[in-house]
Formats: C-alpha cells, structure tokens, sequence
C-alpha cells in the first residue's frame, strides 16, 4: 500500500510540475544588433544577448530557447541574426514555437553614453507589445554623466522593466 502510494505521489508530482514547465511563456531572445560603425558595439551588443538570456532563464518564469537552436533555425532559412531581428522576426518566432521574440539595438560610442532599445513582439500577431530604451550610464539630476551600468546591471533593467 506505502509503495503503491509513493508512486502516486511521484506520478502527480511530476504530472503537476510537467503543466507548470507547459504554462510557462516561451521566449527566444535575438542576437540585438549593434549599430554605428564600432566593432564594439557588436560585441557589447552580443554580451548584452546572453546576459539577457541568463538573467531571463533565472526568473524561472519562461521557458527560454537555447541560442544554438535559434542560430540552427537562422542557418536553415539562410538569415542572419541582425536580418531577423526585423521583418523575419515573426516567422522565426513560429518556426521556434515560441510566444515572444526579444529583439533590439545597442548604440553608442563605444560602451560609453550609448543606449540599449528592447522590443518584446508576440509571434502570433505580430504586435510590439512592449519597447524599452536604456541609457547605459546614470546620470545625475543636471544630466552630467556619472558612471556606466555593468552589462549585468542593463540586462537587469531589461528584465525588471519589460516584464
């Protein structure tokens, strides 16, 4: 009889914890592009994507697409990921089967005084349903620059600010 119960108490936990993964949104984060003439930018724009990712998986509340499938994806359908993160944004989404793509742009002269735009579109329609653009410094009540956020500190706020 113990045994008997054990086993359902592991079917169900498993079974209530398997609906809980299901209901969690799934989101694929594009590579944001890096704009301007600044190698930097590329690379500040890359660094960005994957803090985004981490900081987005430890919510624990999506279920967030592996970045090796987005590029398998993107290498299939002969895009790159500066070219999805416009126009193809959507049909990637689908072919991903997710929800919602992140997508966006780092800006700036260097990592200094730049600004990183966020957009969140839902795949099913299309719709931006929410943009963000952050500064990448603070700044202080006479707009005199002060410092610049961490990488760490901009995925953050992302984060904390799009959802």
């Amino acid at each position: 009889m113990k045994k008997i119960l054990l086993i359902l108490v592991v079917i169900i936990s498993f079974g209530i914890t398997a609906n809980a993964q299901e209901s969690k949104l799934r989101i694929a984060v594009i590579d944001l592009s890096g704009t301007g003439n600044s190698d930097s930018n590329w690379a500040n724009a890359k660094t960005i994507t994957s803090l985004l990712t981490t900081e987005l998986v430890n919510t624990k509340r999506y279920r967030v697409v592996e970045r090796s499938k987005i590029e398998q994806i993107l290498s299939e359908q002969g895009l790159q990921a500066s070219q999805a993160a416009s126009a193809q944004a959507v049909e990637l989404g689908k072919l991903l089967g997710v929800h919602k793509i992140i997508t966006g742009e780092y800006s700036g002269i260097g990592y200094f005084h730049g600004t990183t735009s966020i957009r969140l579109i839902d795949v099913e329609t299309g719709d931006i349903e929410a943009a963000i653009t952050i500064k990448n410094g603070i700044y202080d009540k006479k707009g005199r620059f002060q410092r610049n956020l961490s990488y760490e500190e901009i995925a953050k706020k992302i984060v904390s600010e799009l959802f």
